[in-house]
Protein backbone atom coordinates (compact mmCIF):
# COMPACT_ATOMS: atom_id res chain seq x y z
CA UNK A 1 0.00 0.00 0.00
CA UNK A 2 1.31 3.75 -0.28
CA UNK A 3 0.15 5.67 2.42
CA UNK A 4 0.13 9.86 1.80
CA UNK A 5 1.44 11.05 5.15
CA UNK A 6 1.04 14.45 6.60
CA UNK A 7 2.55 15.96 10.06
CA UNK A 8 3.64 13.23 12.52
CA UNK A 9 3.78 10.53 10.34
CA UNK A 10 6.66 12.10 8.14
CA UNK A 11 9.11 11.71 10.31
CA UNK A 12 9.88 8.32 8.19
CA UNK A 13 12.76 7.21 10.59
CA UNK A 14 9.99 7.11 13.43
CA UNK A 15 7.44 5.36 11.37
CA UNK A 16 10.11 2.76 9.82
CA UNK A 17 10.28 1.19 13.70
CA UNK A 18 6.97 0.61 13.72
CA UNK A 19 6.61 -0.22 9.93
CA UNK A 20 10.12 -2.21 8.80
CA UNK A 21 8.99 -1.94 5.02
CA UNK A 22 8.37 1.95 4.75
CA UNK A 23 9.80 3.53 2.10
CA UNK A 24 9.38 7.05 1.13
CA UNK A 25 8.70 7.34 -2.49
CA UNK A 26 8.90 11.37 -2.63
CA UNK A 27 6.89 14.07 -1.96
CA UNK A 28 3.72 14.47 -2.91
CA UNK A 29 0.06 16.82 -3.14
CA UNK A 30 -3.00 15.81 -2.59
CA UNK A 31 -5.38 18.33 -4.08
CA UNK A 32 -9.07 18.96 -3.05
CA UNK A 33 -7.96 18.69 0.22
CA UNK A 34 -7.09 21.42 3.22
CA UNK A 35 -4.43 20.96 6.25
CA UNK A 36 -6.11 21.77 9.58
CA UNK A 37 -5.61 21.20 13.42
CA UNK A 38 -9.23 20.08 14.53
CA UNK A 39 -8.42 16.71 15.87
CA UNK A 40 -8.80 16.46 19.58
CA UNK A 41 -5.76 15.29 21.15
CA UNK A 42 -5.67 12.99 24.42
CA UNK A 43 -3.85 15.91 25.88
CA UNK A 44 -6.65 18.19 25.91
CA UNK A 45 -5.21 20.01 21.90
CA UNK A 46 -5.32 19.81 18.93
CA UNK A 47 -3.93 17.34 16.40
CA UNK A 48 -3.60 18.02 12.58
CA UNK A 49 -5.86 16.58 9.95
CA UNK A 50 -6.57 16.82 6.59
CA UNK A 51 -10.31 17.31 5.28
CA UNK A 52 -12.35 17.51 1.66
CA UNK A 53 -12.43 21.69 0.59
CA UNK A 54 -14.18 22.70 -2.13
CA UNK A 55 -11.76 26.02 -2.46
CA UNK A 56 -10.11 25.48 -6.16
CA UNK A 57 -6.96 25.90 -4.80
CA UNK A 58 -6.81 23.92 -1.91
CA UNK A 59 -3.72 21.13 -1.94
CA UNK A 60 -2.34 19.55 1.01
CA UNK A 61 1.93 18.50 0.93
CA UNK A 62 3.40 15.43 2.34
CA UNK A 63 5.00 12.58 1.91
CA UNK A 64 4.18 9.45 -0.08
CA UNK A 65 5.47 6.31 1.77
CA UNK A 66 5.40 2.64 0.45
CA UNK A 67 4.63 -0.31 2.86
CA UNK A 68 3.73 -4.15 2.63
CA UNK A 69 0.09 -4.20 3.19
CA UNK A 70 1.16 -6.85 5.80
CA UNK A 71 2.22 -4.72 7.90
CA UNK A 72 -0.86 -2.20 8.38
CA UNK A 73 -2.02 -3.43 11.42
CA UNK A 74 1.78 -1.96 12.77
CA UNK A 75 0.19 2.01 12.64
CA UNK A 76 -3.58 1.63 11.88
CA UNK A 77 -6.30 0.56 14.37
CA UNK A 78 -9.50 -0.35 12.87
CA UNK A 79 -11.47 -0.53 16.21
CA UNK A 80 -14.18 1.73 15.19
CA UNK A 81 -14.63 2.19 19.11
CA UNK A 82 -11.01 3.21 20.32
CA UNK A 83 -9.92 4.65 16.61
CA UNK A 84 -10.63 8.22 15.98
CA UNK A 85 -8.94 8.30 12.45
CA UNK A 86 -10.00 5.90 9.26
CA UNK A 87 -8.02 5.38 5.99
CA UNK A 88 -9.60 7.14 2.74
CA UNK A 89 -8.66 6.28 -1.04
CA UNK A 90 -7.09 8.98 -2.59
CA UNK A 91 -5.68 10.57 -5.70
CA UNK A 92 -1.92 12.21 -5.32
CA UNK A 93 0.20 14.10 -7.45
CA UNK A 94 3.70 13.20 -7.02
CA UNK A 95 7.09 15.34 -7.67
CA UNK A 96 7.76 13.38 -10.39
CA UNK A 97 4.02 14.31 -11.65
CA UNK A 98 2.72 11.15 -11.64
CA UNK A 99 -0.75 9.99 -10.16
CA UNK A 100 -0.45 8.27 -7.11
CA UNK A 101 -3.24 6.54 -5.70
CA UNK A 102 -2.85 6.14 -1.68
CA UNK A 103 -4.70 6.23 1.40
CA UNK A 104 -4.54 8.61 4.15
CA UNK A 105 -5.70 9.03 7.44
CA UNK A 106 -8.50 11.48 8.53
CA UNK A 107 -10.14 12.22 11.26
CA UNK A 108 -13.85 10.67 11.83
CA UNK A 109 -16.53 13.25 13.10
CA UNK A 110 -16.77 12.45 16.30
CA UNK A 111 -12.87 13.54 16.80
CA UNK A 112 -13.31 16.98 15.46
CA UNK A 113 -12.75 20.02 17.39
CA UNK A 114 -13.37 23.72 16.24
CA UNK A 115 -12.16 25.08 19.85
CA UNK A 116 -9.03 23.53 20.28
CA UNK A 117 -5.50 24.69 18.81
CA UNK A 118 -2.07 22.74 18.52
CA UNK A 119 0.77 23.09 21.07
CA UNK A 120 3.53 25.08 20.24
CA UNK A 121 6.21 22.15 20.41
CA UNK A 122 3.38 20.01 18.27
CA UNK A 123 2.99 22.86 15.85
CA UNK A 124 6.83 23.25 15.74
CA UNK A 125 7.80 19.54 15.50
CA UNK A 126 4.91 19.67 12.46
CA UNK A 127 7.05 22.96 10.48
CA UNK A 128 10.39 21.00 11.52
CA UNK A 129 9.18 17.82 9.39
CA UNK A 130 7.85 19.54 6.55
CA UNK A 131 10.96 21.09 6.27
CA UNK A 132 13.01 17.97 6.33
CA UNK A 133 10.43 16.14 3.75
CA UNK A 134 11.37 19.12 1.45
CA UNK A 135 7.56 20.44 1.06
CA UNK A 136 7.21 23.68 -0.43
CA UNK A 137 8.52 26.68 1.49
CA UNK A 138 4.88 28.87 0.66
CA UNK A 139 3.20 25.65 2.33
CA UNK A 140 5.64 25.62 5.05
CA UNK A 141 5.07 29.04 5.40
CA UNK A 142 1.28 28.50 5.82
CA UNK A 143 1.38 26.61 8.54
CA UNK A 144 4.02 28.49 10.60
CA UNK A 145 1.12 30.95 10.35
CA UNK A 146 -1.61 28.71 11.97
CA UNK A 147 -2.72 29.57 15.36
CA UNK A 148 -1.20 27.72 18.31
CA UNK A 149 -0.83 27.48 22.16
CA UNK A 150 1.39 27.13 24.81
CA UNK A 151 1.60 23.92 26.16
CA UNK A 152 0.16 24.96 30.06
CA UNK A 153 1.96 21.46 31.12
CA UNK A 154 6.13 23.03 31.05
CA UNK A 155 7.63 19.75 31.88
CA UNK A 156 6.07 18.13 29.10
CA UNK A 157 6.54 21.15 27.03
CA UNK A 158 10.38 21.07 28.05
CA UNK A 159 10.41 17.25 27.45
CA UNK A 160 9.18 17.83 23.67
CA UNK A 161 11.27 20.68 22.58
CA UNK A 162 14.22 19.30 23.60
CA UNK A 163 12.86 16.74 21.14
CA UNK A 164 13.19 19.54 18.07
Amino acid sequence: MILFAYAGNMDIERFTKHVPSAKKIGIAKLPGYSFVFNTTGADESSKANVQSSFEPDAVVWGVLIELDDNEKDNFFNPDPITNDLKLDPVNCIGDDGYIHQAEVFTAKPHALNTHLLPYDWYHARILKLAKQAGLPEIYISQISLMACKTDPDEERRTRKMKRL
